[in-house]
């Protein structure tokens, strides 16, 4: 299998260790409270299961866990699966994705300001649109079927099966990514099968092709031709304008005329070299063949 390569969606592969740490923080061991979360919250969150305040708990929760990790992927890919822990789990999907991120800033802001968030995931949340989070719980959402898929599989009293829940979706999505050309969201998709496709073939041994996630290649085609032809059409319209209208022109100009005074100088330079040389072997050749005549 092919090495994780870092995309938006990587938060995909490690859910169910961020899932088991949210978990932990439903039912709490201890009576530790976040400061902030007894505030006046956005009145979206009431739509929680867990209500305004534990919700607002949880994340923080969640948020600061992140923070004593310190590591840059876990970190990131953290704050992408918060996002569809609120949206999915808390919200069961009754807020919209915009009111949902709002949520979600005002939440973290809570974080920053009185409990020592410095800021430090800022970034991630201004990174987050209705684009990306749309792909997010689906990417999720096919390695649960994926993970539920091998678990069932792995089990010794179970009957082998070649096929799964996973073959429509992949499928489905495959569309998706085509239709928007979404690399990133491709790109996982791409990792999803390389991964399904290798448990397929080497751990349960299917064989034959209708067992096996198509490929996803026809994007990466479409992308390889359009990309550098949209550049090429760009370019060729925009140089002659800079040429024209612009100092771009006489600034190529000066560093054309630049270089081929340089130019000049060093095949003056070589010719200055070559020349003693050339008159040193005309010498030699001229010594050799008086002498040659002489004998």
């Amino acid at each position: 299998m092919s090495s994780e390569v870092n995309t938006n969606y990587n938060v995909a592969n490690s859910y169910k260790e961020y899932k088991k740490q949210l978990d932990s923080y439903i039912n709490p061991s201890d009576s530790v409270l976040m400061s902030g979360c007894n505030r006046h919250l956005n009145q979206h969150i009431s739509n929680s299961k867990y209500g305004a305040s534990n919700t607002c708990e949880i994340v923080v929760r969640f948020l600061s866990h992140l923070k004593e990790k310190n590591h840059t992927f876990y970190q990131e890919d953290g704050c992408k699966y918060l996002y569809y822990w609120l949206h999915v789990e808390a919200l069961d999907r009754k807020v919209s994705i915009e009111n949902t991120l709002n949520i979600y800033k005002e939440l973290n802001e809570i974080f920053n300001s009185e409990n020592d968030g410095f800021n430090i995931f800022d970034k991630y949340l201004n990174e987050l649109n209705k684009h990306t989070c749309e792909k997010i719980p689906k990417i999720i959402h096919l390695y649960k079927e994926f993970n539920k898929f091998e678990s069932e599989q792995t089990t010794q009293s179970s009957e082998k099966k070649c096929t799964s829940s996973c073959f429509e979706l992949f499928d489905s999505y495959i569309h998706e990514c085509r239709e928007s050309y979404d690399y990133d969201f491709c790109k996982k998709l791409k990792i999803f099968r390389e991964q399904y496709n290798f448990f397929i073939r080497r751990v349960l041994e299917c064989e034959g092709e209708e067992y096996i996630l198509p490929p996803v290649e026809n994007f990466d085609a479409i992308r390889t031709i359009v990309i550098p032809f949209s550049l090429i059409c760009v370019a060729s319209f925009i140089l002659p304008l800079l040429y024209k209208f612009t100092a771009f022109g006489p600034w190529i100009r000066h560093l054309v005329s630049k270089k081929g005074n340089i130019y000049d100088n060093i095949n003056q330079e070589t010719h200055q070299l070559l020349h003693p040389y050339e008159m040193g072997e005309n010498n030699n050749n001229r010594d050799y063949n008086i002498a040659y005549s002489s004998s």
